[in-house]
């Protein structure tokens, strides 16, 4: 076989394990986007008002669980490199450790959003009155689905690195249904159940996405049969676990000898601020930026971004469904020894391989779902909300909506390899410069021109940055 053929085929084989792995995980986003935009359209539905400030509400706490979940792209770090190498202790026991860091930080975010709630929406977003109490009503119990988040991403990208993505879109399958039920009846009263209002909406995601974790639970306990009545015990057992230890056997089926939790538990903490502080500035503070940017411009136009950015998270999904397959295999690549010091020159550029077709996928997926909208046009935001009017302001924006997804494409891709080859502060201190400058610009362009300005600094934001991660990925 020549060199050509192999080549060729060698790449057909990376363009098949990406669509295989990323597949479930679309079909997965896909479910989820499909209950928010049927939990929004049940609210918007409900009150057209309420639609708005929950809508603001819930951008921010959808902000808050990406910055906090960002546990799981450090915890997904480690544990691409510990498959790479080929090592099942230090992948389980990095497991254990980000899922226990996981119910901490989502404990301690619930706490904080039932004490500062009201003086943050008070002071930030300007909320007053019969609208605040709207918007806390839904805040208070959405916060606790952070922590639930945190959860789900842990055992989302345990899965992931096992090769096994089905399990993910079971899960969401189970919560996707339980949470329509409850969010339906919760809202509207029906079922015999009490009439909660658009806060129905919150309670209803709690009680779907408990039912997801039980669904990942069952199958890691189906995994680790001895595990359920064992793991409070196991885990002070790894804190414990010193770097040399004895030689017990682990009810994993592997020696305590090879497992150091503390270890696992230091890196995980290493790679997280700087994972945090790319994610809070980015998809938090920014997106609070942006969002406050939006409500000053008043109600009729808070609504019109958020059916917007409803729609945007939709068509959007592919990108990052894509991103984790293309970072899982180019970081377990990595990991496995794959960078020129230790291979060939064709097996060097393995990692380069799998992201460069992760992107030609995105492009083509993301290429699609633009000309579909476009001709679908205010089909599917009738389906949101029924005001003509929002409706209307939404569909002159769509263009806006499409370049900003295309300008995210390299950008994300790029980003998630560099956070995992050790280049994460690099990373940190390009979104710090770009979220500052893209602040003052949207609020600025904001203010002349309305929600054409702020889409137009959120896409010169994305074109800068996925130009930066570019130019030392090719070095």
């Amino acid at each position: 076989m020549s060199y050509k053929t192999k080549n060729k085929t060698n790449t057909r084989r990376i363009y098949q394990n990406i669509n295989r792995m990323a597949y479930p995980i679309l079909l997965n986003y896909l479910l989820s986007s499909v209950f928010e935009l049927l939990d929004k359209a049940i609210v918007g539905h409900y009150s057209v008002q309420g639609f708005a400030v929950v809508g603001a509400a819930a951008s921010f706490t959808f902000a808050i669980t990406g910055a906090l979940g960002i546990l799981s792209a450090a915890f997904n770090i480690t544990a691409a490199e510990e498959r790479g190498r080929g090592s099942a202790q230090g992948f389980e026991t990095a497991f254990e450790v980000s899922k226990t860091l996981a119910l901490i930080v989502g404990g301690c975010f619930f706490v904080l959003s039932l004490l500062g709630g009201r003086f943050f929406f008070q002071r930030v977003y300007k909320i007053q009155g019969t609208d605040l109490e709207t918007l806390l009503s839904y805040f208070y119990p959405a916060s606790f689905t952070v922590l639930l988040n945190m959860l789900i991403f842990q055992y989302s990208t345990y899965f992931r690195n096992c090769l096994n993505t089905k399990i993910t879109l079971y899960s969401t399958v189970v919560s996707t249904c339980v949470n329509l039920f409850f969010d339906f009846s919760l809202v509207y009263g029906y079922c015999g159940l009490v009439q909660l209002g658009t806060a129905g909406a919150a309670w209803g995601s709690i009680i779907g996405l408990a039912a997801g974790l039980l669904v990942y639970q069952a199958a890691y306990f189906r995994r680790h049969p001895a595990m359920p009545g064992r793991f409070h015990r196991l885990f002070w057992l790894f804190i414990r676990q010193k770097r040399a230890g004895q030689g017990a056997d682990h009810p994993f089926g592997f020696t305590e000898t090879a497992i150091d939790a503390k270890a696992a538990a230091q890196k995980i903490v290493r790679l997280y601020p700087a994972l945090f502080g790319q994610e809070l500035l980015e998809s938090t503070i920014f997106a609070c930026v942006v969002s406050a940017a939006a409500a000053r411009l008043g109600t009729r136009q808070l609504a019109v971004y958020s059916l917007l950015d409803t729609l945007a998270g939709t068509l959007g999904l592919p990108i990052y469904a894509y991103a984790a397959a293309a970072q899982t295999f180019a970081l377990q690549s990595y990991s496995a020894g794959c960078c020129p010091a230790k291979k060939q020159e064709s097996e060097a550029n393995l990692p380069a391989v799998y992201l460069t077709c992760g992107m030609r996928l995105t492009f083509c997926a993301i290429a699609a779902l633009c000309a579909l909208c476009s001709i679908l046009g205010g089909r599917l935001l009738y389906l949101i909300v029924d005001d003509t009017d929002i409706v209307s302001g939404a569909q002159e924006l769509l263009i806006f909506v499409f370049l900003l997804l295309l300008a995210r494409i390299p950008c994300q891709i790029y980003m998630n390899y560099l956070q995992g080859i050790g280049r994460e502060r690099f990373v940190l201190r390009c979104t710090a410069v770009g979220t500052a400058c893209a602040s003052l610009g949207c609020m600025a362009l904001g203010a002349l021109f309305g929600l054409p300005g702020i889409y137009a600094g959120m896409i010169v934001e994305l074109l800068a940055l996925g130009f930066c991660y570019a130019a030392p990925r090719s070095r």
